[in-house]
């Protein structure tokens, strides 16, 4: 699609904003959610942003989301949520019973604020992914997916970032800490600060990296273009990560791919 489609789209965004006058953001400081702000601020309408602090979300996205709202004077309130434990067992609904819970204190906080609309950063191509059942959970509670509407794509969202100026139009997606966890494994505390601990380590080689757990396994996951810098300083990271308790440091020849943890689960189909 062209860039005068695409910004026809954006503008069709500012269009629906406007109608609702006020809307809550749930914000979390990626540039999905990133747009929707943005675009409700270029909308003249009143907004607020809501951040769920958790140990689901790495201190490193808590301080993303910090700098746009600095950066933009926009309101922005943190509100804490503890691991819920339907999320710790982490089987194949993690997701959606995640994404419930917080769906339900988005609303609770807007209410709280004196907002009744709830928009997220879920896009076009979220909603025609059957493996995001966070989605789903966040749909049924009438959170609203205004990028999704207009039938704005992850690479649209980025075109348009990179257009307007947005600082993070060119930061690597993310997800949350639980997404690293096998199926089937337990969730902790302790695990979730092991795989932070690391991919903070990790970061500074690669921007874009995740490090999946599989019980005593960390399997390293970075494009394929930065595997030659993290063999370079493969001492270094079996010596750190060692250090933080994993037993076996790997490194996944396919490179970072999303969902990959699902990939076990479809074997032999």
């Amino acid at each position: 699609m062209n860039e005068n489609n695409i910004m026809k789209k954006y503008s069709l965004l500012l269009k629906k904003l406007k109608e609702k006058k006020k809307i809550a953001v749930a914000f979390s400081g990626g540039i999905d959610s990133s747009l929707v702000a943005y675009a409700a601020m270029q909308a003249e309408i009143e907004v607020i942003l809501i951040t769920l602090t958790s140990p689901l979300f790495s201190f490193h996205d808590e301080e993303m989301a910090k700098r746009f709202t600095q950066q933009f004077d926009l309101p922005h309130v943190f509100v804490p949520h503890s691991l819920d434990k339907h999320v710790s067992q982490n089987d194949i609904m993690r997701c959606y019973y995640c994404k419930s819970e917080e769906a339900k204190l988005w609303k609770e906080t807007a209410r709280k604020h004196g907002f009744t609309i709830v928009s997220d950063g879920a896009n076009f191509d979220d909603l025609q992914d059957e493996k995001r059942p966070g989605v789903k959970a966040c749909s049924e509670l009438d959170i609203w997916h205004p990028l999704a509407e207009v039938q704005l794509t992850k690479k649209e969202i980025r075109d348009i970032a990179k257009k307007l100026g947005l600082p993070m139009w060119n930061r690597p997606s993310n997800a949350c800490l639980a997404s690293r966890i096998r199926y089937g494994e337990k969730i902790t505390l302790a695990k979730l600060r092991r795989i932070e601990a690391s991919e903070d380590f990790l970061r500074t080689i690669s921007p874009q990296v995740r490090v999946r757990t599989h019980n005593g396994i960390a399997r390293i996951e970075v494009p394929i273009t930065a595997i030659r810098d993290m063999l370079g300083k493969r001492r270094g990271i079996v010596t750190y990560l060692k250090s933080l308790g994993f037993i076996y440091i790997t490194l996944d020849l396919e490179g970072y791919r999303s969902g990959s943890m699902h990939e076990e689960n479809t074997i032999g189909e």
